[in-house]
């Protein structure tokens, strides 16, 4: 289970992962899926694969598939990513999450954190160089710059179900439309059996 609170104004440390049971990658904990822009579809689409859901007001969001929903992700190997160096910016950023508000939060039930001992992670708001991202900065023009791109495709006839997980259903495109974006979707579906 993971619980994201608003970092402003908050200080915490970060230990270590070692020792931790990798709850983080456990489908069993809810780590099947994460929100996707543009920046990461290159990166995922070498180990997993990119789908996409429709949100609440129909908006369609690309999504990258971590796990069955049952299962650790397919990379951890003994608590410990196999992947390390090549890891999506989700797991590159975690305990922190970005979010549209372009505020920055933090997993507070993450084992490693503290408000005591260890390095830095947040202090007063800020966000340590250490554990800055990219994807931490000014996310809400690059979510936008993807709900953009996304909008080009949203015709739910131009989408087959992929796969159903815990009641979530995750599609593939099957449409003309042509981009970058729906080349690495479509190279990173081969990443299913991995799952």
């Amino acid at each position: 289970m993971k619980r994201f609170i608003d970092t402003t104004n908050q200080s915490f440390t970060f230990s270590s992962c070692e020792g931790c049971p990798a709850r983080c990658c456990d489908g069993r904990e809810g780590s099947i899926f994460s929100e996707l822009i543009l920046d990461d579809f290159e990166q995922v689409s070498k180990n997993f694969p990119i789908v996409f859901t429709f949100g609440d007001l129909g908006y369609l969001k690309a999504n990258v598939l971590l796990s069955n929903g049952k299962d650790f992700c397919p990379y951890i190997v003994n608590h410990k990513c196999t992947i390390y160096d090549e890891r999506p910016s989700v797991c590159r950023i975690y305990p922190l999450s970005q979010n549209v508000d372009n505020k920055v939060y933090i997993d507070d039930l993450c084992p490693a954190l503290s408000t005591e001992t260890g390095i830095n992670i947040v202090t007063n708001g800020e966000i340590s160089d250490n554990f800055f991202h990219k994807k931490l900065d000014n996310y809400q023009d690059k979510f936008l710059e993807t709900h953009y791109e996304l909008e080009k495709i949203n015709d739910k006839k131009d989408f087959e179900l992929f796969t159903t997980i815990n009641n979530l259903d995750f599609y593939k495109y099957i449409g003309n439309h042509q981009s970058k974006y729906i080349d690495f979707h479509h190279k990173s579906l081969s990443n299913q059996h991995k799952l």
